[in-house]
């Protein structure tokens, strides 16, 4: 029941039969996971880390209990309960506790290549990518959802061979459910960027109403970038300051958009902007404890779209703008699995993805240059290569005092629990530069969409 209520739609339902569910009977391992799934799914992150730790603490004892001296094999459904596990744990980059498990199964005799991908996924944090592909190869037989495709794109890039990379990336995007239909939504929703940039000039910004500001609500800053630019990897920095509370894309601005686009006209009414900024601060307040009193970060790539929202509510709120080569930041959402929006879904299909970058940068240049909003841009290159030099002008812009905790992203990125972007991977490792230039070696595979990066590349001062 969950399951097609979910398949419908119906989100808040479905959370409420999987919760009776999970409460009716606590030990039934793939329920909790649904739960802990569509939690995440939600935006509910704390509380679907707590049902995944009681989760993987369950299915953990299930398995060691199946490997006691009594026990020579683990039944099947524990068997695709491990796999579901792993996932998440993976995913949770919880990675001891996925050795752990697949170590309680090896003991079982529960053959690697029956869990191949999961044994894969660990040879490729560990530095093993040629082992990571025999694993792979001997699990498809076993293992054919989007995980296998997505995780041989990361193998074969870390090998260098960028025709399987590529390959493996178009045969990922290209199994996902609803493909022709969400590459429909994702053309309609360019299309409605690209309307609205039209409207935004200065003589329109300067007919934006501001928000009454509340004083006992200190403005946010937000963190914003084309998906793949870095945001993950700076709010990751940011958190590892004590004052600050990082809101890692909270629907805050999405909601308050949507009341403002209430509007019968192109013109805002004050009145309505006054219900937006409360919706903001409505929802802000189910991320934040009470009693916090430091810099709240609100980060969402996508929130670079509604920056003349985010002006009408808090105009003097700091914006950092991440910055990365618009070839790089392409290639790399193009070879990712995104949970799919309208907005995501642009990035099943190489020319849609660029077509997505070109409509959300003219949308955010034009925006930039009509809204006087405080905006301090963070380039990724940078970043990568000098963290100190390149973050030090940012976290005085947003008024955070230097720690040199801050550095320590790999300690935070492990502390953070689950990460709910396409990062989850990458922002646990040690920083290194091969990320950046990486679509020269994919020159060829996206010749298709050059003619329309390159000039953005130009126009950002890269030299290429």
């Amino acid at each position: 029941m969950g399951l097609i209520e979910c398949r419908a739609g119906r989100n808040d339902a479905a959370l409420e039969w999987l919760k009776r569910a999970s409460e009716a009977d606590p030990q039934d391992i793939g329920i909790r996971i649904a739960y802990a799934r569509l939690l995440a799914d939600m935006g509910r992150i704390q509380e679907a880390l707590v049902e995944m730790e009681e989760g993987s603490r369950l299915a953990l004892a299930r398995v060691l209990s199946d490997t006691g001296p009594n026990a020579s094999t683990i039944s099947a459904a524990n068997v695709v309960n491990v796999r579901e596990l792993g996932l998440l744990l993976e995913r949770s980059n919880q990675i001891d506790g996925l050795r752990q498990l697949l170590a309680a199964t090896e003991k079982a005799g529960i053959a690697r290549e029956s869990l191949g991908s999961l044994w894969a996924s660990v040879a490729l944090r560990e530095g093993r990518p040629e082992e990571a592909r025999r694993l792979l190869l001997q699990d498809h037989a076993y293992f054919d959802d989007a995980h296998w495709d997505r995780l041989m794109t990361k193998v074969a890039d870390a090998l260098g061979d960028s025709d399987e990379a590529f390959a493996a990336a178009d045969a990922m995007n290209r199994a996902a459910a609803g493909y022709d239909e969400w590459r429909r939504r994702a053309a309609h929703y360019r299309s409605q960027i690209r309307a609205t940039a039209q409207i935004v000039t200065p003589e329109w910004a300067s007919r934006i109403p501001h928000a009454n500001p509340d004083e006992r609500i200190a403005d946010p800053a937000f963190v914003v970038g084309f998906p793949r630019s870095g945001t993950t990897l700076l709010d990751t920095f940011l958190m590892g300051h004590s004052k600050t509370c990082v809101i890692e894309e909270g629907r805050m601005l999405e909601l308050a958009t949507g009341i403002i686009s209430e509007a019968p006209g192109v013109d805002w009414p004050p009145e309505l902007v006054m219900r937006a900024r409360k919706v903001y601060v409505d929802e802000l307040s189910r991320h934040v404890p009470p009693d916090f009193t430091g810099l709240v970060v609100d980060k969402h790539p996508m929130n670079m779209l509604r920056l003349a929202v985010l002006h009408a509510l808090f105009p003097n709120a700091k914006v950092l703008f991440a910055q990365r080569h618009p070839c790089d930041v392409v290639l790399s959402g193009y070879m990712q699995s995104f949970r799919l929006n309208h907005a995501m879904a642009s990035f099943l299909d190489l020319g849609d993805s660029a077509d997505l970058y070109d409509a959300s940068m003219t949308m955010w240049t034009r925006s930039r240059d009509a809204v006087p909003q405080p905006i301090h841009t963070v380039v990724y290159e940078r970043l990568i290569a000098d963290p100190g030099a390149e973050l030090r002008p940012a976290v005085e812009f947003v008024g955070l005092d230097w720690s040199d905790e801050l550095l320590d992203h790999e300690a935070t990125a492990r502390s953070r629990g689950l990460i709910t972007t396409a990062s989850f991977d990458q922002v646990v490792q040690p920083l290194n530069s091969a990320p950046s230039g990486r679509w020269r070696r994919y020159r060829k595979h996206l010749e298709p969409v050059l003619s329309v990066l390159l000039p953005w590349a130009e126009r950002l001062g890269y030299e290429d």
